[in-house]
């Protein structure tokens, strides 16, 4: 049975996680007929079709949105389906003698645009060469393009190709690094209210809706500290209202806070504050269960923190390394709902199952954890290194002002990389005498292990813990100076030179995602609203310029407060 998933990317920061996360899966395609079938059902998240050529593709069914000034060289409409004229190959001013384009050459007004084509990115430049931006050639694997100090947007280092429909440009706001135009969740909403925008985003989301056989849902990753926090609230109720399917968004926070048009930085920080605040107002009315991510430990008001990845070293403000992590997690976490044979497997293989098992008592907000790579030596079998972990956390929190204990957890977990014979060892081995005396022995498969591991680690806690045998390849563009040298070149950790020095950089890293729930997420809903709650809103005009009452936004902050409530400790089970 079809179980697709329409993603959507909105906002700067959102592309550049989705980009890395699309070139993730795309690296683990296999083309070899003799291979053996992937577990993961790729169908999914992506859909086949065909261009005019009558050529056989398949691209992620995916509606992004960015603004102006961030596509480069890349037309709005891709360059998959048809190859956009080339201004510079026109050598005439006369109309009569233009390629054929189907159009009436006479009523044809021929303008040259003198300003130069944008500059690819040298990544660009070879994948043209090479004639596709979906193969990542010997040559392109062993070049060092150095993207962590080259890339300037996440077009860069794209070699996914996109269906016509999926790449969306808000052309009255220009993309800038340094002072944000596109600033408050009221500008967001506002823009919503323009028909033709409302118009053709929704009807882009309806033509991939119809073309599926089964649609269980949508997935979303939106900036939540600008103005796409409000498209993307009302996308949500769009979405809810039109389809009422389940919907799970994650709310990005950017490493480095954005500076806003006309504003100093004490303003930018307070317009941040209210734009996430009124976004975590709304969430819970309209989505099944939403998750905030970032690299940063503290994003309310000030961004601060960055998270400590055992084994991972990377520039705490740098989009390109940091949205990799991200896109890891993502790529780990929603294996539960993408694997082959899940439609036979119960509710739990569904988007509609995660985000019902941990959305229990209104509790609609939970937390990413994060083991990338999966701190396992090379010669360590799983169940001593679960032994001896000794209470220390699996995961890093990659959820902002989120901190999970150990009491009244309810997660998923997806596992990806940790082979069988690494499981235990055989009853017949002298080795295994001593681990025969652990009552984790009696375990078959890893993610049996992991679940009997929860239980006895966490208290009064429920786990669905997922496991693939595959684990996450490593190609670039992928960030692979991120691994520290006690990462071997297969992803597990060893301190032996010769295994470190067999391959340039890490092919393959296995690593564990966690969604949690837990009433200890009511701290960071309690200091998001504190933080907002010493705000006036009439010293930022620009809210009340977009429509946005004294009224409204104060029961839009009781709100955020009552929704902080459910994570209280009366509501635990």
């Amino acid at each position: 049975m079809a179980r697709e998933i329409l993603t959507f990317q909105l906002g700067n920061y959102s592309n550049y996680i989705g980009t890395h996360w699309w070139n993730i899966q795309e690296s683990s395609f296999n083309y070899d007929p003799n291979a053996e079938p992937s577990k993961i059902d790729h169908s999914v998240l992506y859909r086949e079709g065909q261009t005019r050529q009558r050529q056989v593709t398949f691209t992620p069914r995916l509606l992004m949105l960015d603004l102006s000034g961030t596509l480069k060289h890349v037309p709005r409409t891709g360059d998959l389906y048809e190859q956009p004229l080339d201004p510079d190959q026109i050598a005439t001013d006369n109309p009569a003698e233009l390629p054929d384009i189907g159009w009436e050459s006479e009523k044809v007004e021929v303008i040259k645009q003198q300003d130069k084509p944008a500059e690819r990115h040298p990544y660009q430049k070879d994948l043209l060469e090479a004639g596709t931006s979906s193969t990542n050639g010997e040559d392109e694997a062993e070049k060092d393009y150095n993207f962590a100090a080259t890339v300037q947007d996440w077009i860069d280092y794209s070699y996914t190709r996109y269906h016509p429909r999926s790449i969306n440009v808000i052309e009255r706001y220009t993309h800038s690094r340094e002072e944000a135009q596109f600033d408050t969740i009221t500008n967001g909403m506002e823009l919503w209210k323009d028909y033709d925008f409302q118009d053709e985003f929704t009807d882009r989301a309806r033509q991939y809706i119809e073309e599926c056989d089964g649609c269980q849902g949508f997935q979303m990753l939106f900036d939540c500290v600008d103005g796409f926090s409000g498209v993307a609230i009302k996308l949500l109720e769009h979405l809810q209202d039109e389809y009422g399917k389940a919907t799970l968004p994650f709310p990005v926070f950017p490493p480095k806070a954005p500076t806003f048009k006309s504003a100093d930085e004490p303003m930018s920080h307070s317009i941040r504050v209210v734009n996430t605040a009124l976004a975590f107002a709304q969430l819970p009315d309209q989505c099944s269960l939403f998750v905030p991510l970032s690299t940063m430990g503290r994003c309310w008001r000030n961004v601060a923190e960055p998270r400590a990845l055992p084994n991972l070293l990377y520039d705490p403000a740098n989009f390109y390394q940091t949205s990799a992590i991200l896109a890891s997690f993502l790529e780990t976490a929603t294996l539960r709902y993408r694997l082959k044979g899940s439609a036979t497997t119960g509710s739990g293989a569904y988007l509609s199952g995660l985000c019902g098992d941990l959305s229990a008592y209104g509790r609609k907000m939970a937390a990413a954890g994060l083991a990338f790579p999966f701190p396992l030596d090379g010669k360590q079998d799983l169940i001593d290194f679960l032994d001896q972990l000794d209470g220390k956390s699996l995961t890093v929190q990659l959820s902002p002002n989120a901190v999970v204990r150990k009491r009244a957890v309810i997660q998923s977990v997806c596992a990806r990389g940790l082979p069988q014979n690494r499981l235990k060892r055989p009853p017949t081995a002298k080795s295994a005498q001593r681990q025969q005396a652990m009552p984790a022995y009696q375990c078959s498969n890893v993610s049996e292990m992991l679940q009997f591991y929860y239980s006895c680690s966490l208290e009064v806690s429920m786990s669905h813990v997922t496991s693939v045998q595959s684990p996450m390849l490593i190609r670039q563009p992928f960030p692979v100076e991120l691994f520290d040298k006690r990462v071997g070149f297969d992803g597990f950790l060893t301190d032996d030179p010769l295994a470190q020095a067999a391959l340039p950089y890490v092919q393959s890293c296995p690593a564990l995602a966690a969604i949690q729930s837990s009433s200890d997420l009511g701290d960071g809903l309690e200091a998001l609203h504190r933080e907002v709650s010493r705000i006036r809103l009439a010293k930022i005009p620009r809210f009340a310029e977009c429509g946005l009452e004294e009224v409204d936004y104060k029961e839009h902050i009781e709100r955020l407060l009552e929704f902080k409530e459910n994570y209280d400790e009366n509501y635990e089970l």
